[in-house]
């Protein structure tokens, strides 16, 4: 076959071809009636260098690969080396296969959401309607939404890591009207919590923690990770955490008279 119909099938120039030519990538045919002949084994190699070269190695990575084949000048070794390049090329194109179908089953998860009205977040639904819940209730409040949308931005890391448990969901679906009310009012009011003053401080901090754990108890046996995080928010606890005021605090046991009921 001739250079222009060798481009054809491999999908690429004749300029290509005669470029791989100059690099020594592809071995130059003999010539026959003054013009270039090309057979079978020039077909496999330059499907090979296209698809190493499409995979994202350089051209001068594919040399190296190249030059690593030991060709043999009988008609058994070519042979294989042909078969080599070939099954190469195509371990190549089931890889770009499995790779497409991932994509196209993302595509369609992607599709089912927006049938379904739901936003386009690697979040669950849930999780996405709790938050939405929290900044309409805290933006009710007068309080500011800082904190809670730079946690939202980690969960949806968090969810395109997969690392959001199971659990999560049935917790904070297990929420009701009073708990969501004061889930926003925490984290509002720990928002807040670090321009009071000392003795104020002190004070705030021991009533949300009281009221966190509260919350935490009344919806235990679906608690995912440390207590009352996943309801009030990991902004939360962390204001608890780095304030102040926090080496003071204790947390009251489950039974304790203010939780119970």
């Amino acid at each position: 076959m001739h250079v222009k119909e060798l481009a054809r099938i491999a999908g690429t120039t004749p300029r290509a071809v005669r470029y791989y030519h100059h690099l020594g990538l592809l071995e130059i045919p003999p010539t026959v009636r003054g013009r270039r002949e090309y057979g079978v084994e020039h077909v496999a190699r330059l499907l090979r260098i296209r698809w190493l070269a499409d995979g994202g190695l350089s051209l001068t990575q594919v040399a190296e690969m190249l030059a690593s084949d030991t060709i043999g000048t009988d008609q058994d070794s070519r042979r294989e080396a042909v078969l080599r390049d070939l099954r190469a090329t195509r371990g190549t194109i089931e890889a770009q296969q499995r790779s497409l179908a991932e994509q196209a089953s993302r595509v369609d998860e992607l599709i089912a959401r927006v049938e379904r009205g739901e936003g386009l977040s690697p979040a669950p639904s849930a999780l996405t309607r709790f938050y939405d819940d929290m900044e309409a209730r805290i933006a009710h409040l007068g309080g500011s939404m800082r904190g809670l949308r730079a946690e939202r931005q980690m969960m949806v890391v968090l969810a395109s890591l997969g690392m959001v448990p199971d659990s999560a969901i049935p917790f904070i679906e297990g929420l009701d009207e009073a708990d969501r009310e004061l889930a926003a009012q925490q984290i509002a009011d720990f928002t807040r919590l670090s321009t009071l003053p000392e003795k104020e401080g002190r004070a705030e901090a021991h009533r949300l923690v009281h009221n966190s754990w509260g919350l935490a108890c009344r919806h235990k046996g679906a608690r995912p990770g440390r207590p009352g995080r996943p309801a009030l928010g990991r902004c939360g606890a962390r204001h608890v955490a780095t304030h102040p005021r926090a080496d003071h605090l204790q947390l009251p046991s489950p039974g304790s008279a203010g939780l119970r009921g």
